[in-house]
């Protein structure tokens, strides 16, 4: 009785053994990597387009955060005698991720525009400006070129643009 048993558990024990390297040694060899060989190209071009696309909005976000803080400083620096330029500093310096020389700037005072790329507006012979009268508005308008390009290839370009209108203080 104990030998059949046995003799019955190895037969058992043979069986799934013959089983698992029936199952091991199938025709299925090296299919998960073929299909990760397809899906992470893929998967990795997709990746990366997100990233391209973030960096994009990234520079969106600091350009409309440097706007901002400039038209804050604008609205203010109603006694100086080039409000433009101090505002000019301002947004250069809260926008250290953008390149200074891409930013174009201009600049609408009391109904005043400045022009295009401008980032001085002074008052007459080292006085303050006389557009900057308490109450009236100071407009600050700043674009900003993107482009969006993944592995070298440049997929669109594009210029961002944030602005500003603040009443002077």
């Amino acid at each position: 009785m104990i030998k059949a048993s046995i003799l019955s558990q190895i037969f058992s024990i043979r069986f799934s053994a013959r089983k698992i390297r029936t199952m091991v040694s199938s025709q299925s060899e090296g299919s998960a990597l073929v299909e990760m060989g397809i899906a992470l190209p893929v998967i990795l071009l997709l990746m990366t387009g997100i990233f391209s696309f973030s960096v994009a909005l990234y520079q969106k976000l600091q350009l409309a955060e440097s706007v901002s803080n400039a038209g804050r400083m604008l609205a203010v620096d109603r006694g100086d005698s080039d409000p433009c330029q101090t505002a000019t500093s301002a947004l250069y310096s809260a926008a250290p991720g953008l390149s200074t020389s891409n930013i174009s700037l201009t600049y609408v005072i009391g109904g005043v525009n400045y022009g295009a790329g401008v980032t001085s507006c002074p008052g007459s012979s080292g006085a303050a400006n006389a557009n900057m009268t308490a109450g009236g508005s100071a407009q600050i308008i700043a674009t900003y070129p993107c482009s969006l390009q993944l592995y070298g290839v440049k997929y669109g370009s594009c210029n961002m643009a944030s602005q500003i209108t603040e009443v002077v203080q």
